[in-house]
This record gives structure tokens, sequence and C-alpha cells, in this order.
């Protein structure tokens, strides 16, 4: 009795020893293959912080999270164009799902890198389907898909609201950084001429050459200043005001946040919410969405920003059109 009693314990507890092995077995195997997945980011600006707010809470929201099933990799090319390149390969060679790219010079290092990996343009400069990265808007038809801010109707709607606020200034000063701009030109000339007001172009490639820029610009004759769309202007706005506040010029911006390190006015999209938009795009890449049928975007929320310190400083008084139209007055 006591042997037979003996065996049976025995193989009660052998038997559950064997049932939870292969209950671990089980599991193990789930918990080994749980999916990594690689998200590149590329931009020509600075560091990655850009795409560490409101992108990646986005992409948490759909239960991709950065340290548990998403890893970021991030290059930036910190205002070196020639740099791109180069890290995009590197992108590349750690084979991520999706690349997101910042302007159209990532965009196009990141095609020639990695042709068969779906591309988040955030943002788009120009127009895709003329820059070769989609066949339209509605279906881009390819690897590349995203949001598009298209620089003709931002810019010209900035030199309206910059003519509106100084409507008797007759000579203003274009700050660009971006050879695109250029193809801009001819519609930037033909508006300024319906305004009767004559345009000063400055060109500005480095950092270093945006104080000369600002006192060129009024050696010119220039009263106000238009700082036209590029990450070097929106990475350099500290350098941008305090040069242009040297000179006491009056100066129009893209970002709001760029009002807020001192430009006078600025009109443009609200980045955050394009940034949610972009992590939004690759979550529905990531969970199988074709980027050849996801619909560019374009901004369809822009913000007007007065900074009446900046004003005060300068000595302006800003018209009360101006003022009621503004989504933000900064004291």
């Amino acid at each position: 009795m006591t042997s037979t009693r003996s065996e049976y314990v025995l193989g009660r507890i052998m038997g559950r020893m064997a049932l939870l092995l292969t209950l671990l077995m089980l599991a193990l195997p789930a918990a080994a293959q749980q999916r990594v997945w690689r998200v590149g980011f590329l931009t020509p600006a600075g560091p990655d912080s850009s795409v560490r707010g409101p992108t990646l809470a986005a992409l948490a929201e759909h239960g991709f999270v950065e340290g548990r099933n998403l890893e970021l990799i991030a290059r930036s090319a910190a205002g070196d164009p020639d740099r791109l390149v180069p890290l995009a390969h590197e992108i590349a060679a750690a084979r991520p799902d999706v690349i997101i790219a910042v302007a159209n010079t990532a965009i196009e290092a990141a095609m020639r890198a990695a042709p068969q990996t779906p591309i988040v343009m955030s943002f788009a400069g120009s127009d895709p389907v003329v820059a070769g990265f989609a066949a339209s808007l509605a279906r881009p038809g390819g690897k590349v898909t995203g949001i598009v801010m298209l620089a003709d109707m931002g810019e010209l709607k900035r030199l309206e609201l910059l003519h509106d606020a100084f409507p008797t200034a007759r000579r203003i000063g274009v700050q660009v950084g971006d050879k695109e701009w250029y193809t801009l030109e001819p519609r930037f000339q033909s508006a300024a001429a319906a305004y009767g007001v004559h345009l000063i172009i400055r060109k500005v490639d480095t950092p270093q050459e945006i104080d000369s820029a600002a006192a060129a610009l009024r050696s010119a004759g220039a009263e106000a200043i238009l700082v036209a769309s590029s990450p070097l202007f929106s990475r350099e706005t500290g350098k941008i005001a305090a040069s242009t506040m040297r000179e006491r010029l009056p100066t129009m911006c893209e970002w709001k946040e760029m009002a807020r390190e001192g430009c006078l006015l600025s009109f443009g999209p609200n980045r955050e919410r394009l940034r949610r938009r972009t992590g939004e795009f690759v979550a529905r890449i990531l969970e199988g969405a074709d980027p050849a049928s996801l619909p560019i975007e374009q901004p369809d929320c822009f913000e007007l920003v007065v900074n009446l310190h900046t004003a005060r400083t300068l000595g302006i008084d800003l018209p009360p059109s101006i003022l009621s139209r503004a989504d933000e007055v900064i004291e």
C-alpha cells in the first residue's frame, strides 16, 4: 500500500511538472518571436527630438512603443546636406520597416538608399508629384506617402500678411535657404508687384551667414524681412531673431515656435498636429496598409502668431486687423 501510494503521489507530481513544462514551452516561442518594428528617421536639421514627442506618442496609441516593440533608428545631418546620403544608407542597413524623412532632400536620399522601404514624408516642401515621389496625391502609387506643405502657398500667404501688417513698406527682404525656393520666385515676384513691393533676395546657406544677411538686407533698404521656409531657419531662430532685432527689422517667419523665440510674426501649420499625423501614417503602414494607396495629406490648420513683446521693442504698432486675426498673441 505504501509503495503504491508513493508511486501515485510521484506520478501526480511528475504529471504536474510535465504540464507546467509544456505550458512554458508553449509560452517561450511567443515571447521569443515578439516582433520588434524598426522605424528610421532621417532629417537634414538637428537632433531627433522632433520625432520623440507627438510622433512616438501617436505610435504608442497604436501599440508600437519604443523600447518594447519599436526601435527608432534616427540620423541627423545637422545642417550638412552632404551627410544625408551616407546617413540614409546607415538607416537602410538596419532594415527598417518604415522610414520617416524630413524635407525633400532627405526623402530623395531615403528613396535611393532603400527603394523597397515605405517612406513617410514629414514633410515634403514641394509638390511630391512634380518631384517624382508619387503618381498623385490621392493615390501615391509607390512607396512614398505622408504630408506635404506646398511651399508656394505658405510663402505667398506670409507675403500677403506681411504686406497687411506693413502696407506702406515698399522694399521687403526675403531670406531664403532652400534651393527649391527659386522655382517659386516668378510667382513670388508677381505677387509682390501686385502689392507695389520690390523684393530683395538674400541666400543663406549656413548659420554663420545669418548675421550678415540681416545687415545686408538693411543696407539694401529692406523695411521688413520674410524668412522663407527652411530647416536651417527653423533650427536657428534665435540667431535670426537676434540679428533682425539688432537691425531693427520686423520679421515674418513660418512656425509659431519661431514667433515665440522673437520673430514679430509667424504663419504656418500646427507642427505638433502634423507630427502626430506622421505617427499615424507610420502606424497604419506597420499595421499592414499599403503606402501606395494612402493619400498624401496637406495641412488643414494654419496659425497666425504675433509677438507683441518684439513689436514693443521695435516700437511698432501693428494694425488692429492683424491683431484681431491672430490665433495667438505673445505679450
